[in-house]
């Protein structure tokens, strides 16, 4: 269950790592002519988790300011992902610190 939780977060993490280079990319891009725009959406994995899919835009161009508000949404879902991954490592280290040293990880002996 934790390792699952953690698995997810990561996966989370990965995902809006792929957006973020989807986002510099068309900044980078923006005064190039005929670039077309990056967009990335997240995909739900079986089995938990998520990953990113990028693919061109339906439509040309950027737009900076939709570039400025997606990084901010990115920047908040990796900060969210960031604080379950936390959780469960914490949720994990209690459980060890529970555990009787013969029970615990090899990490806690």
């Amino acid at each position: 269950m934790i390792s699952s939780v953690i698995t997810t977060a990561f996966s989370g993490m990965a995902a809006q790592q792929q957006r973020l280079d989807s986002i510099a990319s068309n900044i980078a891009n923006a005064d190039t002519p005929d670039y077309t725009r990056k967009r990335t959406d997240m995909v739900t994995v079986p089995g938990g988790g998520v990953k990113a899919v990028t693919r061109e835009a339906q439509t040309g161009g950027v737009d900076l300011a939709t570039e400025l508000v997606d990084l901010i949404g990115t920047k908040i879902a990796y900060e969210a992902n960031v604080a379950v991954m936390e959780t469960g490592m914490d949720m994990w280290d209690t459980l060890m610190s529970a555990l009787e040293p013969k029970d615990r990880d090899e990490r806690w002996r």
